[in-house]
């Protein structure tokens, strides 16, 4: 039985469909109760009424532009309402009224995002998925980070008398914090996975030259301080650790790039897409990295990739990346990240380090050959 909101809301949006000039008065007709039908399901998946609005708009100009048979359109459409990132779902976030928190955690929770018993973010199965079709540096990307930084303008704080508790308790007194800031990683998935497959489609060569096809030439390498870590006691020693301070010495450095080669890092343009590759143009990521060494394979976690929400550094004068990116991991990060990462050392930045991660972006490769 439905409500009588709900009629009402029915009832507002039969008044918003206008009909498509292509259709006949019978054909409206049934046109008008498909996507009726539609804006009931719309519903249900807890959008609101601009963001339904938006959909009515969308499907006419569909109509009245495509070849196709308005049924075709009306079908196709509806598969693509599920799809994260595909241009009519992009139309229905932008268009939404819902504040920007509801907006961003609806996203999640349409995909089937919750905290498990460790307080991590879990994926159950869902209807909903990313568009298959969304690349790295696509314009969805780019909306959702910019809605991310308007719903957290000073980032997410956390108060200081909270700082100093267990995290697992810290990431249950914080569940939206700690989702959005594991959802990165979901982001980071879908990437890196979208790579792969544009890579075997095209037959490239490397992650690498499929990465800068993507991107075009609207790509860029970053500082990869914290994804050049090396793996105390195997990598490095003690000896190679400066006192009190947690990163590598000069030695310590030079002992890990020969062992394991210095790791580069590439960004979309809207620095949202990142990236982080090996010397032979392999990514590093957990979700596609594997190695027979046991004791390393925790090294993609360590190391790899992490999607940010906030803008490059050198031109936001708000610090919306450290706020939203390189604070958070601090205190939200997944509970099997936070106890690889103990064991696990970054390098100084100071000019030796610079001048290493400079050459190897113009090509200098460190790997000692194995013979």
């Amino acid at each position: 039985m439905r409500t009588m909101k709900e009629l009402e809301q029915s009832h507002c949006f039969e008044t918003k469909l206008e009909k498509p000039k292509k259709l006949s008065k019978e054909e409206f007709h049934t046109y008008k109760k498909k996507v009726l039908k539609q804006t009931n399901n719309l519903q249900s998946m807890n959008w609101d009424s601009k963001a339904i609005f938006a959909y009515i708009v969308y499907i006419k100009s569909m109509v009245d532009l495509a070849d196709d048979h308005y049924t075709e359109i009306l079908n196709s459409s509806k598969k693509k309402l599920s799809l994260i990132g595909s241009p009519l779902y992009e139309q229905l976030f932008i268009h939404s009224n819902l504040p920007d928190k509801e907006k961003i955690h609806l996203v999640i929770q349409q995909l089937g995002g919750f905290l498990n018993e460790q307080n991590d973010l879990e994926m159950a199965h869902s209807d909903h998925c990313f568009d298959p079709e969304m690349a790295p540096g696509s314009s969805f990307l780019d909306i959702f980070a910019k809605t991310v930084q308007r719903a957290y303008p000073n980032g997410l704080e956390i108060k200081d008398s909270d700082k100093k508790i267990d995290r697992s308790t810290l990431k249950k007194n914080y569940p939206d914090e700690t989702m959005l800031h594991q959802f990165r990683h979901q982001l980071d998935k879908h990437n890196v996975l979208y790579v792969k497959k544009y890579r075997a489609k095209h037959n490239l060569p490397t992650d690498e030259a499929a990465i800068k096809k993507i991107l075009k030439n609207k790509w860029f390498y970053a500082d990869p301080q914290y994804h050049n870590r090396a793996l105390l006691g195997i990598d490095v020693t003690a000896d190679d650790i400066r006192s009190g301070q947690r990163v590598l010495t000069k030695r310590g450095l030079l002992k890990k790039i020969r062992k394991r080669g210095f790791y580069r890092k590439i960004l979309s343009a809207d620095y949202h897409s990142e990236f982080i590759i090996d010397e032979a143009g392999e990514l590093i990521s957990q979700w596609t990295t594997k190695t027979q060494e046991t004791v390393y394979q925790k090294m993609p976690i360590a190391n790899g990739e992490s999607f940010n929400y906030g803008e490059r550094p050198r031109y936001d004068a708000t610090k919306s990346h450290n706020r939203l990116d390189g604070t958070p991991p601090h205190y939200f990060d997944p509970t099997q990240r936070m106890q690889i990462k103990k064991n696990w050392i970054s390098p100084k930045d100071d000019w030796f380090y610079q001048v290493i991660r400079r050459l190897a972006e113009k090509g200098c490769r460190f790997k000692k050959k194995v013979k």
